[in-house]
């Protein structure tokens, strides 16, 4: 691997993990969550990382002609349907 390889992959490498912990930090204020007792860190950081994923692969709720919606968008439509939530979560 020659030094110009090296140096792509680990910009890639950074870039990918910048912008997870970029969403997480904006998304879910995760350096000011203050759960430390027992596994409580452990099981909030697999909930913050699932939740995002499970959105990306949840069916769009609107129209199939409208435009598709954005994250945060379907964020706020998990929060005010119900019925949007549940099939994002158990993928009806």
């Amino acid at each position: 691997m020659g030094a110009e390889e090296f140096y792509q992959s680990l910009r890639g490498h950074w870039s990918i993990e910048n912008n997870l912990h970029w969403s997480l930090d904006v998304i879910f204020r995760e350096d000011a969550a203050r759960a430390g007792k027992n596994h409580a860190p452990e099981n909030l950081n697999i909930l913050r990382k699932t939740a995002p994923a499970l959105l990306r692969a949840a069916p769009d709720p609107r129209p199939s002609g409208k435009k598709k919606m954005t994250g945060p968008k379907r964020r706020f439509a998990t929060s005010i349907n119900p019925d949007y939530m549940s099939s994002v979560i158990f993928k009806k």
